[in-house]
């Protein structure tokens, strides 16, 4: 079997990554030059790289050790220059590789090896991807707002206009609920509905001002891991990715939580700062309005549980 496994990064903070492998390696480069003359002798140069284990370029270099000949020739008559070039990805496998090899993360499970970890512990865990609940929802309004109100949010109810389903005489507002296709809060009205939805709009753009994203894992033996993503690197894209599989992530321990400890998923939004029970009551029921059934996790992460600063997401 191979020494090294191949991992695909969804996500890659690239310069923690790359601190990390310039430690171990006394610097680290994205290319490397290697002149080959006709006596195949090699001249490599290497850009801020000291070298110290050699894995980074290794192929070609097997049996170049200890050859030599007394016959003198011209090297300067044929050369040829080759280019090799690390993406972030493949840099992440060798720092990886490393890693593994000198034991240096810690593979996180349950909730029982919580006493045995600190801050700034270097971690690697196995578990479903759940998201977090307030983008998961936010992110189905958003997709669901432009249907009913065409993009804008709806006015206030007018004495043309009621909910209790009086038609306007303006043609334009009847062709907009042409169908009975008007949002509505349950139990509420019309100008209760807009407010909801500016409300929605509101943390949609907090989220998408957000320089990190609290996102949630879960290991098979039921700990839950809040990963601290960076904007920069986390994309649409990569949310796609995410949905609903089974990833690793790997990264340092930024907090442990234990005892009475909570994170509260919407923080990153003006919904945060209202309370736990408040966050958690809100989710539930923009996840159950109006007969909707959204698949959404409980916003409030209890102990035990650890937040880290990931390096990686990968599979």
């Amino acid at each position: 079997m191979p020494s090294y496994r191949l991992a695909h990064p969804i996500y890659l903070d690239l310069p923690m990554m790359l601190s990390f492998l310039a430690h171990i390696e006394g610097g680290v480069s994205f290319s490397e030059s290697e002149t080959t003359t006709d006596t195949g002798v090699r001249d490599r140069v290497l850009k801020a790289r000291a070298g110290l284990r050699a894995k980074l370029w290794t192929v070609g270099e097997a049996g170049l050790d200890g050859e030599s000949t007394s016959q003198k020739r011209e090297e300067t008559a044929s050369e040829s220059r080759t280019e090799r070039h690390h993406t972030g990805a493949s840099l992440f496998n060798v720092l990886y590789y490393y890693l593994r090899e000198d034991s240096l993360v810690v593979d996180l499970d349950s909730p029982g090896q919580l006493d045995s970890l600190v801050s700034g512990d270097l971690v690697e865990v196995h578990g479903d991807y759940l998201g977090n609940p307030i983008e998961n929802v936010l992110a189905f309004f958003n997709t669901v707002l432009p249907y009913v109100t065409d993009g804008q949010p709806p006015a206030a109810p007018t004495h043309l206009e009621t909910a209790s389903g009086h038609r306007s005489g303006n043609p334009a507002k009847r062709a907009s609920t042409a169908g009975g296709v008007r949002p509505q809060v349950q139990g509420g009205n019309a100008d209760g509905n807009a407010s909801v939805l500016r409300l929605l709009q509101r943390m949609s753009a907090d989220i998408s001002d957000a320089p990190v994203h609290d996102l949630l894992f879960r290991t098979p033996s039921g700990l839950d891991v809040v990963a601290t993503v960076a904007s920069d690197y986390y994309s649409p894209t990569t949310n796609e990715y995410l949905r609903e599989g089974q990833f690793r992530v790997v990264g340092k321990i930024t907090r442990v939580l234990q005892g009475e400890d909570l994170i509260n998923l919407t923080r990153r939004t003006v919904l945060g700062v209202a309370g736990p029970e408040m966050a958690r009551n809100m989710i539930n029921e923009m996840g159950t309005h109006d007969g909707l059934s959204l698949n959404v996790s409980d916003p409030i992460v209890a102990a035990p549980a650890v937040q880290i600063l990931p390096m990686a997401i990968f599979i």
